[in-house]
């Protein structure tokens, strides 16, 4: 595992460094290619970059001293990303015109040839294959994850949680996440997955945050329990941000599935593979709700 994160840093720095040196600044023009729509459509996209972060949440348990030690893993962590991905990007769209970006099957290697010799190139590939293989690990496990802490609040049927004890392994819910994973690379729906991992992701931070707001009201108990050494002014001034941020998310996602809903029916949608996140959640909501009221059924 190291040695891919090291090969995933040393690509991005063959990718960038001598990038900054082959920029065309007319590439930059028109900035906003598509105008305002086309900017508010790409932030769900955008956001899904970010998202592995809600990963390392699920670590806290496991983690000595989580409470301080977590919030600087989440600042240093979205910082140096977000400074990584401006970097690439500002590279890639000034050396091809983001037309022929959005045409390509491998852009940043496409990028990478136009400047670097054959054998960098091929390092940029091996880079963005390791940044891939390096997500497939929480990608697989975190979903298991919180299907124990499901069943342990008595969300879903005990037999979701199962514990293989010769192996410590939750084999159905992995089982069940391997599944699903290879009927959307069979079904080629892996945009569907996209789509509703975002809308699920962004729905789940606004409640969050609205949750938060609400908790000193509703259970000054529970947020008396709160040890973040960071202020309460400002953790509060977060949670107002993120809920503005995700309701906005939120609205443009949904006005763009109605606008899908009322211009293309359900056998169209499923052949071109756009089905909407409001189909999809409803879906998940409803199989969720299913698996609920089994696990209180069984208990009662």
């Amino acid at each position: 595992m190291a040695s891919s994160h090291i090969l995933l840093g040393v690509s991005i720095f063959v990718l960038v460094i001598p990038g900054l040196f082959a920029i065309h600044p007319a590439n930059y023009s028109p900035f906003i290619t598509h105008g305002t729509t086309g900017f508010a459509l790409s932030l769900a996209p955008i956001f899904f970059s970010y998202a592995g972060f809600e990963s390392l949440a699920q670590t806290a348990g496991e983690t000595k001293d989580s409470t301080r030690r977590l919030p600087l893993v989440f600042l240093k962590g979205v910082t140096a990303t977000a400074l990584i991905f401006i970097a690439m990007s500002a590279v890639a769209f000034g050396v091809l015109p983001g037309a022929r970006l959005g045409a390509s099957s491998a852009p940043m290697t496409e990028v990478a040839s136009v400047y670097l010799p054959w054998g960098a190139a091929i390092i940029v590939t091996l880079g963005a294959i390791m940044a891939i293989t390096t997500s497939l690990n929480p990608t697989l496990i975190v979903p298991s994850r919180l299907a124990l802490i499901f069943v342990e609040d008595r969300l879903a049927p005990h037999w979701l949680g199962f514990v293989s004890r010769r192996t410590a392994t939750p084999i159905v819910s992995l089982t069940l996440n391997l599944a699903a994973c290879l009927i959307l690379v069979i079904s080629k729906q892996l945009s569907l997955a996209l789509n509703i991992a975002v809308f699920a992701l962004v729905l789940l931070y606004c409640l969050h945050s609205i949750a938060f707001l609400m908790l000193p009201r509703w259970n000054p108990k529970l947020y008396a329990e709160i040890s973040l050494t960071l202020p309460r002014w400002l953790m509060t001034f977060a949670a107002l941000v993120s809920v503005v941020s995700m309701g906005v998310l939120i609205a443009v996602q949904v006005v763009q599935d109605i606008q899908t809903l009322m211009t293309q029916s359900l056998k169209e949608r499923i052949a071109q593979h756009s089905l909407t996140s409001l189909e999809l959640a409803v879906l998940w909501s409803v199989v969720a709700a299913l698996l609920y009221v089994l696990a209180r059924w069984r208990r009662t």
